[in-house]
């Protein structure tokens, strides 16, 4: 089910909730996943990983030099995933959609084990506003790594996009106990006792 744009910048711009969420530790969400790993390779030193250090380049003073360096490795026999998983992020943060979403299929074509790569075609799916598919994204994500509790949230705001208040409330409390954040936790109660009291789900 696809949504309206609209309808989109509710679900991912509702404010500081969903960014907060997407900003968090551990979670490896496209929006993030950059920053979060420059400021680890910071912290630890680059070592001696090509993609560690074509990353840094991103992030500094040579983007495109870093990019091609992705490139190179994406395209040796058999291809660097973790180079072409980079490639996809940092395609979302260009707003190169169908470039990213072909990078995330790469890599689940070649390693269906890799949950990192199904998260951010979830969240690829709800960004372009394909509910159905990213819930179904969100699912599998939730059910092969306990890191992955935050897909619980952005299931809950996709069920309420989707005028599915019933499931949107399920997935909200399931949520709650799982935040570590106190900030986020009064956030959603906030949003459960506004879906219980009957005002309108983000959808409708």
């Amino acid at each position: 089910m696809a949504m309206s744009k609209s309808t989109w910048v509710l679900v991912a711009g509702a404010g500081v909730l969903a960014a907060n969420i997407m900003w968090m530790p551990r979670v490896p969400a496209s929006a993030s996943a950059a920053h979060a790993h420059a400021e680890e390779v910071a912290q630890e030193g680059i070592g001696t990983d090509p993609v560690d250090i074509a990353i840094a380049k991103v992030n500094g003073d040579n983007p495109m030099e870093g990019i091609l360096e992705l490139r190179a490795l994406a395209e040796e026999t058999p291809p660097n995933l973790d180079a072409v998983l980079w490639l996809g992020r940092f395609s979302v943060q260009s707003g190169q959609l169908d470039k990213a979403r072909e990078r995330f299929e790469q890599v689940i074509d070649a390693a269906p084990d890799r949950v990192e790569a199904y998260w951010e075609r979830a969240m690829l799916d709800m960004e372009e506003g394909f509910l159905e598919d990213a819930v179904q994204g969100f699912d599998l994500c939730i059910s092969a790594d306990e890191l992955y509790v935050n897909g619980r949230f952005f299931k809950a705001r996709c069920f309420e996009a989707m005028g599915q208040v019933d499931q949107a409330l399920t997935e909200y409390k399931s949520y709650l106990p799982l935040s570590p954040d106190t900030a986020v936790s009064r956030s959603v109660e906030g949003i459960i006792e506004r879906l219980e009291a009957g005002s309108p789900a983000l959808g409708t």
